[in-house]
């Protein structure tokens, strides 16, 4: 086996090198010799005396082009060819012959060889072959990074598209939910007003209790008219601009949440409480998607705690924020000034193993969950730059903390 022009073989992983290589397969030393000197200047020239030389190169290295003798001692250039192109269909073939047959061209051609040259060949030839044979290569792998990156970019329309969809979908879930919920309003509304009713016409000898019983009958009147003008709010931002947005207070965002999570089907005994620091944050957002991202967050703490526990509410102004924080997309800045919207229960708790997935569209460990509502609060919390961490105890609770840019 005759020595290469070239450096030890070492497998490369990639192919570094700026100019292409051309491996030049003949047992002929002047024709190897004229070819290398030929295109020495464009290419990284490997000689190969032998054909299976040539193959182990092959096996070895990146090649590019190859340029093959057809009639050698220990194996024929198209038995050559034939091996290359089972290594890489895309190496570019040119068969050289001073003994050209009807039988070794037609193999040629059904191998893949670019194409079949006489000896003694011209140089001009050989070149203008060469060069086109290298510019197919380039347009075929730039046709392929081009369909690469087209699919690539496909699968990130479609996520943004599916993100949408499934954002869509909460938002219409959730405006429905809350449009519902002013039927049994309505009703203990009417209920309320029938005790008061009742009450009037009871001969009562303590008046104590009366009073108490009416002052009871009027909150409870005062916390479903409240209930009402939360869910026509909602509702009226539901319906607006996504865009729409205005400065808030994080404390008017907990109680318009803690009211609606009182009123909510699944909350049956649940403590519900809301707390915060000697200052108000103030957000500059869409209300109605804080609003659903704190609905999303305290429903599933009901679940949680099957509708009973204790869930709280607090809001204060961030000062610091975890290294590592449970969703951060790119749009996220630490070091803004920042404030957090905490909502926290002690029920069962989040498997570890699950803290990593919960964020995940359809992920959920409940039966009739869909799997959405901690999406679509990541969806909707990245749209103002913010951040989600959540500390997670199994069978003492979890805490959601909700970190967004202060309003400037």
């Amino acid at each position: 086996m005759g020595t290469l022009d070239t450096l030890t073989m070492e497998p490369p992983a990639v192919k570094t090198a700026e100019r292409p290589t051309l491996l030049i397969v003949d047992d002929e030393p002047g024709p190897r010799e004229s070819l290398r000197i030929v295109f020495k200047d464009r290419y990284n020239c490997v000689i190969a005396t032998c054909g299976r030389e040539g193959i182990e190169y092959a096996r070895a290295h990146a090649v590019d082009a190859a340029v093959l003798d057809i009639k050698m001692p220990d194996l024929s250039g198209v038995d050559v060819l034939r091996e290359l192109k089972e290594i890489d269909p895309d190496i570019e073939c040119v068969m050289l012959t001073g003994y050209e047959t009807i039988e070794t061209a037609r193999a040629a051609v059904r191998y893949g060889a670019a194409d079949y040259l006489n000896k003694p060949f011209d140089v001009f030839s050989v070149r203008e072959v060469l060069d086109k044979c290298m510019k197919r290569r380039q347009e075929k792998f730039a046709t392929e990074e081009n369909f690469r990156t087209l699919e690539r970019t496909n699968e990130q329309l479609a996520g943004e598209l599916a993100q949408l969809s499934r954002a869509v979908e909460a938002g219409v879930l959730s405006a429905g939910v809350v449009h519902e919920m002013n039927n049994p309003l309505a009703i203990i509304a009417g209920y309320a007003d029938l005790l008061g009713r009742d009450l009037a016409s009871l001969n009562v000898s303590d008046q104590e209790t009366s009073r108490q019983v009416r002052q009871r009958l009027a909150s409870i009147q005062r916390e479903i008219d409240r209930c009402k003008d939360i869910a026509r709010r909602f509702l009226n931002f539901s319906r607006g601009r996504q865009e729409a947005q205005e400065t808030v207070s994080g404390r008017k965002l907990l109680e318009d949440a803690a009211a609606l999570i009182k009123a909510h089907p699944a909350n049956r005994s649940a403590e519900i409480r809301c707390t915060s620091g000697d200052t108000d944050p103030m957000f500059t957002v869409n209300p109605a998607e804080i609003l659903q991202v704190l609905i999303n967050l305290g429903v599933n703490a009901l679940h949680a705690m099957n509708g009973g526990g204790t869930l709280e509410f607090s809001t204060m102004v961030a000062t610091s924020v975890p290294s590592e924080l449970a969703f951060r997309p790119e749009s996220f800045d630490p070091q803004r000034p920042l404030a957090k919207l905490v909502v926290a229960d002690n029920g069962s708790g989040i498997e570890r193993e699950n803290i990593s997935k919960i964020f995940q569209p359809y992920f959920t460990s409940k039966k009739e969950g869909t799997g959405l509502g901690l999406a679509i609060a990541c969806e909707l919390v990245a749209r103002y730059g913010g951040a989600i961490d959540v500390q997670s105890t199994v069978g003492k609770g979890s805490t959601f903390s909700v970190y967004l840019p202060l309003a400037s």
